[in-house]
């Protein structure tokens, strides 16, 4: 509450009190709203009340609304949902010298019958006036106009014949449609649409994409100064994923985006992980209901190659030459791709060196841990630079540093043991925190890190639900410059080697018995998204056979039907796999987990074949001692 917090809601929720609260918040705010345009010269309401760009669009129909209200004229506004028609509309009022309008009246069409919308625009036979028949001089805004009954138009447009005289009256009309197309497809009357001779039509936002970094300063200003917080900054990986969303609602898409980031993040930098999930989806997995964004053929085609080249550049780190290549294209028909598609490129803008990272606020989570079988807590609490991966005991609060030097085992899983602090199967956690560049931070538990659903899901939502903030100091990776293996690299063989690459790989082979069979996948982690797509949904697994020795040691009681894959000699007996090489891809995910454990990201090219955590941290002394660290 002393932090701005309105009210706070005690469980269990009663509705009546939850109701009662949004109803008071309401109310606060619709005052707040009511007393700023009630002062028609604050900043504030003119901020509101004007198109923000500097597209050449956006310039000139600023000049021509200029033009526009010293005059009449009826005007008829179109453009896609969300794209300002209402903002243009109030702009049309006009400024003291062309005689200011006193009112401005808006009637969504929709909502209304054709008796209701008669009613209200014409008023009633007891004398109640309507909108257009009402003294004084007025705007009268007509939003989503196609919606209203072809003979009401007519009506309309008979009333607006006979008044064209009465300088006390402007109508605005707005639609999806141009005026033309609307009437040839017979949502407007001809001379409904004749009315309106002054015809304004709003750009999209994906037509304008320089406007966007203006936009976000315009309402991320306007929803600080509101919510009474500090302003925030967009970095530029935000910045370029906000840039290249297509913005299917517009303007008003991004303007309730900066207000939801105002009220519900508390850093004052706005990374790619706080964006909204949906936005998220949509610039990774092209997931959003594309079938009925695109009327074409063609706008979905573009719209696919446009998701297609910004997957590929963003994984060889918007270098265009790299890219070219590795899809098969010429650099001069890539370079034509970006400027047709409007792609943003912010490779040049990004710092020279990593910066170090921590979570935003402490997070918690519970589960069960695959090998003791103990019910285990989760805590997650942000540290200052330099502390590195702390794990903790929730009950003595004793300490083991996530390092190699404190690798006591390797059997099954990894584990950590020095000064009396035990941390065991840490690979899945470490996975999540080297995928999302996590260098600092608490970790306590009750001696193992629970097992979840046997995948690393859960610890991907909880950094992503936790916020992560950039820190002051830098974290540089460990780049391969030669290279080194363990072992013969026959395919008939366990063996591993590193080498110099320009981004960090894991090519994976295993080769099990029947069901399993030969897995191979190779996978890149250009960053956090590819792992939380490719390789964080993989589960553990085991065989029936193995399960039984290693209860017969005292291990896998936390093993149930609904946490790892259970294999026997035929089939796989209690869950369907997520990926057709799930086996494979969670291999992977143990190497990405054992690998950070060298304290810092790694930048080479890693290839496996049949190995496990010992071959892991084999690997990770190796590097170790090679680059003194």
């Amino acid at each position: 509450m002393k932090q701005g917090a309105f009210d706070f809601l005690e469980k269990p929720f009663s509705l009546d009190v939850v109701l009662n609260t949004v109803r008071r918040i309401t109310e606060k705010w619709q005052a707040a709203a009511q007393a700023a345009a009630a002062v028609d010269g604050s900043a504030a309401a003119r901020e509101r009340s004007r198109l923000t760009g500097e597209a050449p669009e956006i310039i000139d129909i600023r000049r021509r609304i200029d033009k526009i209200a010293a005059t009449k004229a009826h005007v008829f506004l179109s453009g896609e949902v969300g794209t300002g028609k209402e903002i243009a509309a109030r702009m049309l009022i006009g400024g003291e010298k062309s005689g200011r309008f006193a009112s401005f009246h808006r009637l969504n069409c929709p909502l209304y019958d054709c008796d209701e919308a008669s009613l209200e625009l014409f008023g009633d036979s007891s004398g109640k006036a309507g909108l257009l028949t009402q003294p004084g001089r007025a705007v009268v805004y007509l939003a989503s106009a196609e919606a209203l009954d072809i003979a009401l138009q007519d009506r309309i447009a008979e009333f607006l014949r006979k008044r064209q005289a009465d300088p006390q009256l402007r109508v605005v009309t707005s639609s999806v449609l141009e005026a033309d197309e609307a009437r040839a497809a017979g949502k407007l009357s001809a001379a409904f649409a004749d009315s309106f001779p002054e015809r304004i039509s709003l750009p999209p936002l994906r037509k304008r994409r320089g406007d966007i970094p203006l936009l976000l300063k315009h309402f991320m200003t306007l929803s600080c100064s509101e919510y009474g917080v500090r302003e925030k900054s967009f970095d530029d990986e935000a910045l370029e994923m906000l840039m290249n969303y297509d913005w299917p609602a517009n303007v008003k898409e991004l303007k309730n985006l900066v207000e939801k980031i105002v009220v519900s993040l508390h850093s004052r930098t706005v990374s790619a992980l706080d964006i909204p999930l949906s936005v998220r989806d949509d610039m990774q997995y092209n997931v959003s209901r594309s079938h009925e964004r695109y009327a074409t053929m063609k706008e979905a085609e573009d719209a696919w190659r446009k998701n297609f080249l910004l997957y590929h550049l963003r994984r060889n780190d918007r270098d265009i030459k790299r890219t070219a290549a590795r899809i098969g294209v010429s650099e001069k028909q890539l370079k034509k791709y970006v400027g047709e598609y409007n792609i943003i490129l912010t490779r040049e803008n990004r710092t020279q060196h990593r910066m170090q990272r921590t979570l935003k606020r402490s997070m918690v989570l519970s589960g069960r841990g695959l090998h003791s079988g103990d019910k285990t807590g989760l805590i997650l609490t942000p540290l200052p630079p330099g502390s590195g991966i702390l794990f903790g005991n929730i009950s003595s609060g004793e300490t083991v540093r996530a390092n190699i030097h404190h690798v006591v085992s390797t059997d099954y899983a990894t584990s950590l043991q020095a000064d009396g602090a035990a941390a065991r199967t840490i690979e899945h956690l470490l996975a999540v925190l080297h995928a999302y560049r996590i260098s600092n931070l608490m970790v306590k538990i009750n001696n193992e890190v629970p097992i979840m659903d046997g995948s690393a899901l859960d610890f991907c939502q909880m950094v992503e639900d936790a916020g992560i903030e950039e820190q002051e100091e830098p974290l540089d990776e460990i780049i391969v410059d030669r290279r080194h293996s363990l072992g013969e690299a026959d395919r008939t063989k366990k063996f591993l080697t590193v080498e110099p690459a320009d981004v960090f790989s894991v090519h994976y082979t295993l080769n099990y018995p029947r069901p399993v069979g030969r897995q191979e996948y190779r996978f890149v982690m250009a960053d956090a998204e590819d792992f939380k797509r490719e390789i964080a949904p993989a589960r553990t697994f085991g065989f029936l056979k193995d399960i039984e020795a290693l209860n017969e040691r005292g291990l896998a009681s936390g093993g149930r039907l609904n946490n790892f894959i259970l294999i026997d000699d035929e089939k796989i007996v209690n869950t369907d796999l997520r990926f057709p090489d799930e086996f494979v891809r969670h291999k992977i995910m143990d190497m990405v987990g054992d690998l950070y454990l060298l304290g810092r990201p790694l930048r080479a090219k890693i290839t496996a074949n049949m190995t496990g955590h010992s071959d892991n941290i084999a690997l990770v002394r190796l590097l170790h001692d090679m680059y003194n660290l």
